[in-house]
């Protein structure tokens, strides 16, 4: 077991590494490094999830059927990736490795103060009501080889797919991890997936912190300090958004919290400096599917913050094309906001 967690580990460090590269070989050479590679590599791939999965959910296929075609698509997507971005590797790792030389003080402070919470994560537990239905529901499509076909409260098949869930398979997701790698779910959960995830979510706010300070990396770096900090004292109330990244990130709602709101804010900034080129719309397009994919609340959310920053940008810039560009990458969240409507 302990080979299989190992072995999922080095796939969700080196995976949506790769995977990265198909959206930031299309970057200028300022823009590109490690961080972004990875977090993207994750946007794409959970992205890419939702087309795929969601189809077959309502198909009724089964877990295997899921797993043949999505990785398929993972390893196209990989293989795409470094021929098109083979030319970056060695001078992104060359940048990377002048960055780990030059790095201060509080950046080696602050990535003590993330790698001891995943250490948290891995070495002891938190129990979750809701874990429940999403650990339970990767089980369940485990053990019967299904994508959310089985009620994980009783056991028996769903009569009708609950429109709450459905929409937004990240448990599924979770299964898939499981399946092609054989770590029990609740393993894959709770301590894979808690520590790759809490990593990821400082890796976008350092990201945010490197863009909204783009001439002063101290800045940033005291920054990503500061959201440390708030993290690891958000524990006065369950609804905090560091007390969904602290105890229970590797559910879908965490996710969206964590992770992808704040890169909607980098995306958002990004667009707003007027420095996007046709891949960050594609990319965005890929990340409202990210959304609808981890939460159900990621479905309307995603659109409205988009929607809200594409009609302010117009006002500031006066620029139809950006806002059709914005309008056209909150398509998935219209599409599974009129299913969820059908189905309900």
């Amino acid at each position: 077991m302990l080979g299989n967690i190992m072995v999922l580990f080095t796939m969700l460090a080196v995976i949506p590494q790769i995977v990265g590269m198909l959206y930031t070989s299309f970057l200028p050479e300022e823009r590109k490094g490690i961080l972004l590679n990875w977090g993207a590599g994750f946007v794409i791939l959970w992205g890419i999830f939702e087309i795929i999965a969601l189809p077959l959910i309502f198909l009724r296929q089964s877990l295997d059927v899921l797993c043949m075609i999505y990785g398929g698509v993972i390893v196209l997507l990989a293989i795409a990736a470094l021929l098109k971005g083979r030319k970056d590797i060695a001078f992104v790792l060359k940048k990377e490795a002048l960055s780990i030389k030059d790095m201060s003080l509080i950046e080696w402070g602050n990535l003590v103060l993330i790698l001891g919470q995943a250490y948290v994560y891995v070495r002891y537990t938190h129990i979750d009501e809701d874990d429940a239905f999403y650990v339970g529901a990767a089980v369940s499509a485990v053990s019967t080889n299904t994508i959310f076909s089985i009620n994980p409260y009783t056991g028996m098949e769903y009569a009708k797919l609950p429109a709450r869930y459905v929409l937004s398979p990240f448990f599924s997701f979770s299964a898939f991890l499981s399946k092609i790698t054989g770590v029990h779910p609740a393993v894959t959960a709770h301590v894979v997936l808690a520590a790759v995830l809490i990593v990821l979510s400082y890796a976008v706010y350092k990201l945010l912190g490197m863009k909204m300070f783009p001439d002063n990396s101290e800045y940033s770096d005291y920054f990503l300090l500061f959201v440390i900090v708030i993290v690891m004292f958000s524990g006065y109330t369950v609804y905090t958004q560091g007390m969904f990244a602290l105890v229970r990130i590797w559910q879908g709602k965490a996710v969206l919290c964590a992770i992808l709101v704040p890169f909607i804010f980098y995306m958002m900034l990004h667009l707003y400096l007027g420095q996007a080129v046709a891949a960050d719309w594609c990319f965005l397009f890929l990340l409202m599917c990210a959304c609808c994919m981890v939460s159900s609340m990621g479905i309307m959310l995603g659109a409205i913050m988009l929607g809200i920053f594409g009609f302010l940008n117009v006002i500031r810039n006066k620029n139809i094309k950006e806002l059709c560009c914005t309008l056209l990458c909150c398509v998935p969240n219209l599409i599974c906001a009129g299913i969820y409507l059908i189905i309900r």
